[in-house]
């Protein structure tokens, strides 16, 4: 059996400003084991949008903050679980792929990397975002 690599990336991107502040959370997948100068073209096709998450806030009304973010935050691990659902069960039982001298091998696709920026990093490992790890930035500098 071969192991595949996956690549996961998502980036909560601001649509516009102009009608409403619309903003989407895609997710986009690739595969680790083609080359990084064919993933980073668009034209190449070599990432793909698997998905969106939530950009809905969590109604606060009558709850406290801490919980408002908690639950915010379990509702972008449950969207990326429902996500990542085929994934995991195509990594534990294996697809049958046809290779470029067609051979059909059985692959197990894993979660190799996961692509963010600082926030989006905090978000996923549950860690408590606020200074900047690797240097003296204050909190209030970070975007």
């Amino acid at each position: 059996a071969t192991v595949a690599p996956v690549i996961i990336a998502t980036d909560k991107t601001q649509l516009t400003h102009f009608s409403g502040n619309k903003s989407a959370y895609p997710v986009y997948m690739t595969l680790g084991n083609l080359p990084r100068s064919l993933r980073r073209k668009p034209s190449e096709h070599a990432c793909i949008l698997i998905g969106y998450l939530s950009v809905d806030k969590v109604d606060g009304e009558g709850i406290s903050d801490r919980r408002q973010r908690a639950l915010t935050h379990q509702l972008f691990h449950s969207s990326i679980a429902m996500i990542l659902e085929p994934l995991i069960q195509a990594g534990k039982e294996g697809i049958e792929v046809m290779s470029g001298d067609g051979t059909v091998r059985r692959v197990h696709p894993i979660l190799a990397a996961y692509v963010a920026d600082y926030p989006e990093q905090c978000l996923v490992t549950c860690a408590k975002s606020g200074t900047c790890p690797k240097c003296q930035v204050p909190e209030a500098s970070l975007g």
